[in-house]
């Protein structure tokens, strides 16, 4: 509650309040965790895969934290090995929570002022390393960029980009993309043998009807519960309410930021669940318990949601190759 409150008097968002609080671990602004033996010291730093490797004083790398000498103070590596522990743990945590926060950011297009851009997420020890995963864009001159680990920002021909008192930065995303420059960013990741901590570059937004609240081209596809089940999971949806006795007809998702939730229906399953058949329904997206007209939903959202659903759909497809190639199995099955 004190929290919130000061949050009120700095007149700051509930994402701009978390973004001050993201955990260091430990870690110093330069990215180091230093681990005192006494005599000597081992540098702990974290990975851009949410990992951490170590090093010695000189930089040579280690593999492990290396074993108490005498000279050592007494219980130093003991107390090493429970920091190093310990960073570890939370090292995972915050990079697999900032790492769902930055994508809702892109998908409700959030802005930061570039200076607190480049003070929160691009200096933290960290997020930073995640930062360096993605492609963002500086407002409002559309230059879009990825910052290299060693704090410069490259443009994807790699030339230097520098942001401009009260420049604006968001993240990137293929609906302010013609298709040649998303294939240039794919270029320039595999270049530098970056891992994309998530896809910007290929979901597109649906063409929709003047009015309409769903999208139900694909509605009507057979497949299994189980398939859906896989695909909505792997695209962190989770199993709707039951309806109507122990009965679900839906998986969701929730974009807290924005108060909406994206929904994949299909035909339903029955709980406990068993794989059944079934065929895939609609994309809706609601706000409480009333759909949302897909025109006032932001359209980095709205093409995100549409590539899930696709995907949902997409096990169908799998589903049924899969029933065709094992027909006489799977009949037998049907039938027991």
């Amino acid at each position: 509650a004190l929290l919130e409150q000061v949050a009120r008097w700095r007149g700051w968002s509930a994402d701009e309040l978390a973004d001050r609080m993201i955990p260091t671990a430990g870690f110093d602004d330069d990215g180091a965790l230093r681990l005192s033996y006494g005599g000597r010291t081992v540098i702990a730093r974290p990975t851009p895969e949410g990992g951490v490797v170590l090093a010695d004083a000189d930089g040579r790398p280690l593999k492990s934290l290396p074993a108490a000498r005498t000279s050592d103070d007494p219980g130093g590596a003991d107390g090493a090995k429970k920091r190093l522990g310990s960073a570890r743990r939370q090292v995972k945590a915050v990079m697999s929570l900032q790492a769902s926060r930055l994508y809702e950011a892109m998908c409700a297009s959030r802005t930061w002022p570039a200076d607190q851009w480049r003070e929160l997420l691009a200096d933290h020890p960290l997020v930073g390393r995640l930062v360096t995963r993605l492609i963002w864009e500086a407002l409002p001159d559309g230059v879009r960029f990825r910052p290299a680990e060693d704090g410069a920002l490259l443009g994807v021909d790699d030339a230097a980009v520098e942001l401009a008192p009260g420049t604006a930065v968001r993240l990137a995303h293929r609906t302010a993309l013609s298709g040649a420059e998303a294939d240039a960013w794919r270029r320039h990741l595999a270049d530098y043998e970056v891992e994309p901590l998530f896809d910007q570059l290929t979901a597109a937004a649906p063409r929709v009807a003047e009015g309409a609240s769903r999208v139900d081209e694909l509605s009507g596809r057979a497949t299994t519960t189980f398939a859906l089940r896989r695909q909505a999971t792997r695209r962190g949806y989770r199993r709707g309410q039951a309806v109507g006795g122990p009965w679900f007809v839906d998986y969701t998702k929730g974009f807290a930021s924005l108060g909406l939730t994206a929904v994949l229906g299909f035909s339903g399953a029955e709980l406990p669940e068993r794989d059944a058949r079934c065929t895939v329904g609609e994309l809706s997206l609601r706000r409480g318990h009333r759909d949302v007209p897909l025109a006032q939903v932001p359209p980095v959202l709205l093409a995100e949601c549409y590539a899930d659903y696709r995907a949902f759909a997409g096990a169908a497809a799998a589903s049924n190759r899969g029933s065709r190639s094992g027909r006489g199995r799977h009949d037998d099955g049907a039938r027991a």
